[in-house]
């Protein structure tokens, strides 16, 4: 049997990436500097299995974690002088029933804000989101919550299986597992880069309690810098900006679009993810194609084409599926593309339970792929929607948030933005979430077995496929938007 898969057609895309890792700091132009790769909280093993994560130096405790911190003073090339308190994150375990439920999430966060993105007036034809990113960002808040606030985060970021003590765990756990992805390539193996990073801006006018520090830094990993960021708003604002840039090789430079009047605290995940696919598309075979986009109108785009593609693929009623592997066999892209002319309905039928059965159905097998290039940026103001879901209380309640630190303000915004660009080589793509505390005032010789031709909206999963976390989920609706 062949098959035949062209994403040229106007059909809803969405793409999924999961991935997961945490570190003090990271600058992935220089992957293979140890003191760029790995903070002191990162994992020492490389080599953790999915029912383990690697250990760090120091143990673990029960009940309230404990790590040893450093702390010091930087000063920013602007001039800015802050203090950056760092500690080790302790080792975690978690089961493969586990692994899946915390993936299961992913999906079902994905899906609601896709849902609701998607269906305002006037919303873009590509809605790209990291899962992965914005519940690791919200876990963070969630440890230093309480009451209302804490129950509406629980049950929008799908955190409600586990309970706090747990969540905390399992995000640890995957990112350790995820932490062993990352290899410095070589002249027979590419380069792979997957790398997450939590960090805490905080006022000077704040302090936050142990418990909540503890925490941030036994499971998380996080560095909490500490600096006067009233003062100016401007250089506020270029520096966080700066470092989550830092942290994603330029490709999200400015996530936090604006600050409250007062501003407290920004918790901020950033996650970067550069790799080859395992075979490479041919320059030559690249070529100009039409795609039909979200809204019914046409576009050009480059149209990549490997006549013989070795992936997994699925097909059912209304859809073709088919994943392409990464240099690194634990990662791939999974692209879930609906039949011409069903882009809507598609979208209204897609739940997590039907992503996981497409997913799970996939088999090996040869085929006939043609996928665009594309370069897309998503930027999101999240507190709107977050609020339709559910999560009111988080902006309204800074009484909730004194287990983090008394006295502080609500919740003000959450921006989240996605990166995610694909060409003949591979894949480069960053996510970026920052949850911002503050008062805001008033304001082989096998023939093909199918042919798969992206030429219409199509969807795109970036994931692990040891912790099935989503690293990357989006829809395209127009590659060539960007």
């Amino acid at each position: 049997m062949t098959y035949s898969l062209t994403l040229t057609k106007q059909l809803p895309t969405v793409a999924l990436i999961g991935l997961g890792l945490t570190a003090c700091d990271f600058h992935p132009a220089q992957p293979g500097n140890p003191e760029t790769s790995a903070s002191s909280s990162d994992s020492e093993d490389p080599t953790s299995s999915p029912g383990t994560t690697a250990s760090s130096t120091t143990p673990e405790t029960d009940g309230e974690s404990e790590t040893e911190t450093t702390a010091e003073t930087e000063t920013s090339g602007s001039g800015l002088e802050t203090e950056v308190q760092c500690g080790e994150r302790i080792s975690a375990q978690a089961s493969e029933d586990e692994f899946a439920a915390l993936a299961r999430g992913d999906l079902e966060v994905g899906l609601a804000l896709l849902e609701n993105l998607a269906g305002k007036p006037a919303a873009p034809a590509n809605v790209l989101l990291s899962p992965y990113s914005l519940r690791t960002a919200f876990a963070q808040a969630y440890a230093g919550s309480q009451g209302e606030s804490l129950a509406q985060i629980e049950d929008v970021m799908a955190f409600t299986p586990f309970g706090p003590e747990d969540t905390h765990r399992l995000f640890n756990a995957v990112t350790a597992g995820l932490e062993s992805r990352n290899e410095a390539g070589d002249e027979y193996t590419p380069e792979t880069i997957l790398r997450p990073i939590n960090r805490a801006f905080v006022d000077t006018r704040i302090e936050p309690t142990a418990t909540w520090i503890g925490r941030m830094q036994a499971d998380y990993g996080a560095c909490l810098e500490t600096f006067d960021m009233n003062a100016d708003h401007e250089v506020t604002l270029a520096h966080v900006n700066g470092w989550v840039a830092d942290q994603t090789n330029g490709q999200i430079d400015e996530l936090v679009k604006s600050l409250p009047p007062i501003v407290d605290l920004i918790i901020v995940n950033a996650l970067y993810f550069k790799a080859a696919w395992d075979v490479p598309f041919e320059d030559s075979l690249t070529e100009p194609a039409t795609f039909t986009t979200w809204t019914g109108s046409t576009s050009q785009v480059e149209m990549m084409h490997a006549p013989r593609h070795a992936g997994r693929y699925a097909e059912g009623d209304g859809w073709q599926a088919i994943t392409i592997p990464y240099g690194h066999h634990a990662l791939e892209m999974a692209v879930i593309l609906p039949a011409a002319n069903t882009a809507s309905a598609f979208e209204e039928s897609l739940d997590a339970e039907r992503i996981d059965a497409i997913l799970e159905g996939l088999d090996p097998a040869m085929v006939d792929l043609r996928l665009p290039k594309f370069d897309l940026l998503s930027a999101w103001a999240l507190r709107n929607a977050l609020g339709e879901l559910g999560m009111l209380a988080p902006f309204e309640q800074g009484d909730d948030f004194d287990p983090l630190a008394p006295g502080m303000y609500p919740i003000a915004q959450v921006f989240h933005d996605v990166a995610i660009a694909i060409d003949e080589k591979g894949t480069e793509a960053s996510a970026a979430t920052a949850v911002v505390f503050g008062d805001e005032g008033d304001t082989g010789d096998e023939d093909p077995s199918a042919t798969v031709v992206v030429d219409r909206p199509f969807y795109v999963i970036i994931r692990d496929l040891t912790y099935g976390t989503h690293l990357f989920f989006g829809r395209i609706g127009d590659p060539a938007e960007g």
